[in-house]
């Protein structure tokens, strides 16, 4: 499986005090950011971000705003999931030490993989096989389930097709856009799978009264991410189980 990206969200009550804040991002995250930028803008869309930064070596992103954080580890594999889980744990105590309590968190991977037949894979293991013709071009499921009674784990697979189209000139020399070139004459066409999935605690800060992530809960859907990834995958495309 190729992992696209690792992405977590940090949601906290309303913080303002940007400008303190990012003193200990600049301290505690010196080793994957250089500089952080801080805008001053006045949008009231409270999921506008205020803090960004980009590391383009290690392909990672983070913004803050005044309800969230988000870190993205990019174009990766699972031999780059202890950084990720290190810089998860990070924020997390950067959080806390502010003062700003996380009330859920969630955790995110994007991937694919090449598998032959992608649309016939998902169909065979998931559908009704009334539903099953040679017409159906495209197909995805999505399957959200409760986990230990605290968290919600969702898992989405979709088929897609990778195609390569040569360079087409028209008649008066203008590049040809790819829209405008019929799938006949691609030069190359790949059945990719793609998937997605997350885990997070929000069914917990929704039923349980004063729930907050704690650091225990935090490496604890880390440790199902990790373990589940694959074989949560598998199952449900080579057998159709979750």
């Amino acid at each position: 499986m190729k992992i696209n990206c690792f992405s977590v969200t940090f949601w906290f009550n309303i913080y303002l005090d940007h400008a303190e804040i990012l003193k200990d991002f600049n301290l505690e995250l010196k080793e994957e950011y250089q500089n952080f930028t801080i805008s001053n803008t006045d949008d009231n869309n409270l999921l506008t971000p205020l803090i960004m930064a980009s590391n383009s070596e290690k392909k990672s992103n983070l913004t803050f705003s005044r309800i969230n954080l988000q870190y993205t580890l990019e174009d990766t594999n699972f031999t780059s999931f202890k950084h990720f889980k290190d810089i998860t744990l990070k924020l997390l105590e950067i959080l806390e030490t502010n003062n700003i309590t996380v009330l859920h968190s969630s955790l995110f991977i994007s991937g694919e993989k090449e598998i032959a037949k992608a649309l016939e894979l998902i169909t065979k293991s998931t559908l009704n096989k009334s539903l099953i013709s040679d017409d159906l071009v495209d197909a995805s499921l999505k399957l959200a389930k409760k986990c230990d009674d605290q968290f919600y784990k969702f898992i989405s697979i979709m088929n897609k097709k990778q195609i390569k189209f040569p360079k087409k000139i028209d008649e008066l020399g203008r590049v040809v856009p790819i829209p405008l070139i019929p799938w006949q004459e691609a030069l190359e066409e790949q059945d990719i799978l793609e998937v997605i999935y997350e885990i997070n605690d929000k069914c917990s800060f929704d039923y349980e009264k004063n729930y907050h992530t704690t650091e225990f809960y935090l490496n604890k859907m880390l440790y199902i991410l990790e373990n589940d990834y694959e074989s949560d995958i598998d199952a449900l495309i080579e057998k159709g189980e979750f």
